[in-house]
């Protein structure tokens, strides 16, 4: 027992309750104290808060690898490893001393509880697991208990997936910590990531990205239970054992409730949980992590601290020396021993430990840790290397062979493994040189190795961060979630743009994301793909409320036959035809878009059906004007058949009928905008470029050709034009044309040309003239088909021109005359010697000519 001390204070408690912070304050209270801390990047921590409080030259922090030491220093925060044992000050602080039952570090923690202590008050920090060994220790202690102030609830299991924001996910070896930030990169947008292995710098980064909210979650080893503060939530285990150096083992209670209490700040409540594949765990132990009631730390590890220099044998021994106290774990097997008796039966170092001083130099080498946690012999020959370097250089490493070691490490290319080693290695190197006077420039060496560890971490963040952060997440995360979506630009109202970087186009109620799209997360893609459902779902209700004059089926001249027919709302398709029971009773549908709701997109086909009703009513009066009571029969008849054929049919079918229609009918026939030609009846209103446009898209849709070409369709008004596409005849009949021989050409106009024929027939033959071929824009071969459709024959005469008539079977006087002028022109025999009927077709052509 340590009776003498009756200074002592033990602030116990678990994690959130305000330890440290209380500590802090009391140390301030004092003129002079040492804090110590288990992690370098707590002490650089309270460090930076110290010197905020009492300036700059009052502060020094002393770490295995960072030795700031002004003269004026009056507070000294430090690792515990580091804390000065040759300083006297007011008041020492020793923080998370319930490590000193931790297999690997516990006897420096042991060691600073019993030797380590202040003037007027030293203070003990940690879990109230440790207070029966603080009491043994110190019988006369006082022991301040302090409650949690907030909650500690546990969760059931649960996947990555349902994890919450300002969530921590904890993993206990390397490969594992990458694999689950690259699974929380893809699905939630980013992970902050902490190891133990990082350096202090790297670690402040990460966790800087964390605190600062560019994430929303962290992926970290055990190293977050030390003391971090953070604003995390909650905390979920992806395993519940870790291997600690020996063996893969079960997390004990206490550690799990350490590491779990990092959820919650203050007094927000925090909760924790644990994966699938991570097990079960024990309710009792749950219950324990809920109410930090832990089983008592019975033992604690002890290595003796007064070690005999003066022979091997002797330091041996005193390693070897047993503890008198039956709470006292004797420590074995500590990393330094296990070097030391290596190196000692190493043949080129025995022959050199004839001096005390070279044994206590071998002892200091040997305490260099292995940052690179190598556990072989690579790590024994730089201990043994640095060792010989020294003896055979007076005790100094020479400049030029750290300057070696040091500059290829000056290299900051390489992944996240390389980056890693070289950091590892370099801070081999600043331990050096902050801890011994090994080397003669020992201010010089100290800044090079910072600043290249510095520059490495540097770069190990930025790849950390490239690697596990989709950068476009910071919209959608923390502060700026779903803030100023017009940081999502939308450029002209349909370009998608994310920092500049294209995503995609919003087409009509769609988004088309971009073939070449930049490298993203599925937790951005899930939440623009959010923001452009919002875009949608207002577009929408823009198009409900939207005059029906700005939707239209577009360019019909473009308009492909086997293709689809879409309707437009200005020049986005949002919707388009489906074939009906009848061709002229087609369905507007809206597209199919997964941003649009069930509700949503019943309403937009809802408008469009209704646009495409007026259409089909408007464009194409009068097909479906209902027809007067009075119209008798024969009318009725004709105008069914020409309402259900686009308004046009032959004349041939109601022959009979129409030589004994009367004039009162022909009228009504008029009025229904029916008029009789020579062949046909047509309706002139659906012989119009809207219209037959119309029709020849209700025919597309209807029929479903599969001909992969542009629907033929007259462009710019004309009233014909040519085309090689082989449509049904009932196609040109929809559109109100005729086709012969791939000349296709206007009904109205083929009557027009009809009744002048005829009018030129009264005076008998006739040649083709510009008068026939001008209104109907054909050539003369063009013509000749089409007056043979009427019925005509024709001769060819000089010039090539063609003489038309109309030949008469039942006269056979003219078909002979016919005859035999044919052979007359065909053998060219001279028409001056030949003797004409006055009455036949030559004698005619003679007067013409």
């Amino acid at each position: 027992m340590y009776n003498e001390h009756e200074n002592l204070l033990a602030i116990l408690g678990p994690t959130n309750t305000g330890k440290t912070y209380a500590a802090f304050e009391k140390l301030f209270s004092y003129s002079t104290g040492i804090f110590g801390f288990p992690l370098r990047l707590l002490a650089r921590e309270n460090y930076d808060k110290a010197i905020k409080k009492v300036g700059l030259n009052k502060v020094a922090l002393i770490t295995g690898e960072e030795k700031i030491y002004p003269k004026e220093a009056k507070y000294f925060f430090c690792t515990v490893e580091s804390m000065p044992n040759n300083i006297s000050v007011d008041c020492v602080i020793i923080d998370e001393v319930q490590l000193s039952a931790d297999y690997e570090r516990g006897h420096i923690f042991t060691d600073r509880i019993l030797n380590s202590k202040g003037n007027f008050q030293t203070i003990f920090l940690g879990s109230l697991n440790i207070e029966n060994i603080l009491r043994k220790i110190y019988p006369n202690i006082v022991v301040e208990k302090k409650n949690r102030f907030s909650q500690l609830t546990f969760l059931r299991k649960q996947n990555f997936s349902k994890l919450e924001p300002r969530s921590a996910i904890i993993a206990f070896n390397i490969n594992k910590v990458y694999e689950i930030a690259e699974s929380i990169r893809t699905h939630k947008g980013g992970t902050a990531v902490v190891l133990g292995s990082l350096s202090p710098r790297t670690r402040n980064a990460q966790v800087e990205v964390y605190e600062n909210k560019n994430v929303d979650y962290l992926v970290a080893t055990d190293a977050i239970g030390m003391g971090l503060n953070l604003s995390i939530n909650h905390v979920s285990f992806s395993s519940l054992e870790k291997f600690d150096g020996r063996y893969n083992r079960n997390l004990a209670p206490n550690e799990l409730g350490q590491i779990a209490g990092r959820a919650g700040r203050y007094k927000q409540d925090g909760s924790f949980s644990y994966t699938k594949e991570a097990g079960n765990l024990d309710p009792l132990i749950i219950q324990q992590i809920e109410t930090h009631n832990f089983d008592k730390i019975q033992k604690v590890y002890w290595r003796n601290s007064d070690l005999n220099f003066n022979s091997i044998d002797l330091l041996l021994s005193s390693l070897k020396k047993y503890p008198i106290q039956n709470y006292f774990i004797h420590k074995k097997n500590a990393l330094d021993e296990i070097n030391l008796r290596n190196l000692i039966n190493d043949h080129q170092i025995k022959n050199l430990l004839t001096s005390k001083k070279n044994l206590k130099l071998l002892w200091d080498v040997c305490q260099i840790p292995d940052f690179e946690k190598l556990f072989n012999d690579n790590y024994l020959l730089l201990l043994k290397d640095i060792y010989l370097i020294l003896i055979e250089n007076d005790y100094n490493i020479p400049e030029e062979w750290i300057d070696k070691k040091v500059t290829k490490l000056n290299n900051f290319e390489g992944g996240i493994p390389e980056l890693s080693i070289k950091i590892s290695q370099i801070r081999t190197w600043t331990y050096i040189s902050n801890n011994h006077d090994w080397v003669k420039n020992t201010h010089y060496w100290k800044e090079k190795t910072q600043q290249i560890e510095n520059e490495l971490s540097d770069q190990l963040h930025t790849s950390l961060t490239k690697k596990f952060i989709d950068h476009s997440s910071k919209f959608f995360i923390g502060n700026q979630k779903f803030q100023n979506i017009q940081d999502i630009l939308v450029k002209n109202n349909k370009e998608i743009l994310i920092d500049n970087s294209k995503f995609g186009i919003i087409k009509g109620f769609d988004l088309i994301e971009d073939k070449k799209i930049f490298s993203q997360s599925l937790f951005s893609i899930s939440n623009i793909k959010k923001s452009v459902r919002n875009m949608i779902k207002e577009k929408v209700e823009n198009f409900l409320n939207a005059p029906t004059d700005s939707i239209s089926f577009g360019d019909i001249s473009i308009s492909k036959i086997n293709a689809d027919t879409f309707i437009y709302w200005g020049d986005e398709p949002v919707g388009k035809l489906k074939k009906g029971k009848s061709i002229y009773k087609p369905t507007a549908d809206s597209l199919n878009s997964e941003y649009l709701s069930s509700e949503n997109k019943l309403l937009i086909s809802a408008k469009l059906q209704k646009w495409l009703d007026n259409q089909i009513n408007e464009t194409l009066y009068p097909l479906f004007k209902n027809l007067d009571e009075d119209i008798n029969k024969e009318i009725r008849a004709i105008a069914y058949n020409c309402f259900e054929n686009f308004g046009n049919y032959p004349i041939e079918k109601f022959k009979t009928n129409l030589k004994k229609i009367s004039q009162e009918s022909k009228f009504q026939l008029s009025k229904l905008g029916i008029r009789i030609g020579a062949k046909y009846f047509f309706i002139p209103n659906l012989l119009k470029k809207k219209p037959l446009e119309f029709c020849a898209l209700l025919w597309k849709t209807f029929y479903q050709n599969n001909t992969n070409h542009i629907l033929p369709l007259p462009s710019n008004g004309r009233v014909s034009f040519t085309s090689e596409v082989k449509m049904p005849d009932n196609y040109w009949q929809a559109i109100g044309y005729i086709n012969i021989n791939n000349f296709i050409f206007r009904i109205d106009i083929f009557e027009k040309i009809f009744f002048l024929a005829r009018q030129k027939l009264k005076k008998g033959p006739f040649l083709e003239s510009a008068e026939l071929m001008n209104p109907i824009g054909c050539n003369s071969n063009q013509l000749r088909d089409i007056m043979n459709f009427c019925g005509y024959k024709y001769l060819t005469i000089s010039d090539e021109k063609k003489l038309f008539f109309l030949p008469n079977k039942k006269n056979e006087k003219n078909k002979n005359i016919t005859k035999k002028s044919k052979n007359k022109i065909n053998n060219k025999i001279d028409k001056n010697k030949i003797k004409r009927d006055p009455n036949s077709p030559f004698a005619v052509l003679e007067k013409l000519l």
